[in-house]
């Protein structure tokens, strides 16, 4: 049976609202991290993927290139400079590209999805800096697919 794979990894807090693995000095776990504090991802509502096709699904229509684009600003150029020096990660960067990328690919999905698209493939990204700016761009191709019949298997035992 298939369940939720959310619902299984949450941890309920107590009283002090804390997740009950939390330990003061330990690493955060999955119940206790704070998705504000570390850069994450936001999944698209469509399928997406950076192959030419999508396994188990058939082609039925191309509907043309989708974009998205996005440009940030770098703020504070002194601290930059700072952690790259000392060979550190930059956290502000890290969560302006992470924030950019998102951005760039809910554009181009609201593109895909304004052209009638049920998937996004040979999806391709550029990130790059111009003159104090990050500029992120993603492409691809707007794909209505369809799943693909399952052949019965002659082999299996009735």
């Amino acid at each position: 049976m298939l369940t939720n794979r959310r619902s299984t990894f949450m941890i309920p807090p107590n009283q002090n609202g804390r997740a009950t693995s939390y330990q003061p000095g330990a690493p955060p776990t999955l119940g206790s991290a704070k998705p504000e504090s570390e850069p994450h991802c936001a999944a698209p509502s469509l399928l997406t993927s950076t192959t030419p096709n999508l396994p188990g699904y058939r082609i039925a229509k191309v509907l043309g290139a989708v974009f998205g684009s996005t440009t940030y600003a770098l703020k504070d150029t002194k601290a930059l400079l700072k952690a790259a020096a000392a060979g550190s990660e930059v956290k502000s960067l890290t969560h302006i590209m992470y924030n950019a990328r998102d951005q760039a690919v809910e554009r181009m999905t609201r593109d895909c999805v304004a052209r009638g698209a049920n998937a996004v493939i040979a999806v391709a990204f550029e990130e790059k800096e111009v003159l104090g700016f990050v500029q992120v761009s993603v492409s691809g191709t707007a794909v209505y697919v369809e799943r693909e019949k399952v052949a019965e298997n002659p082999f299996t035992p009735e």
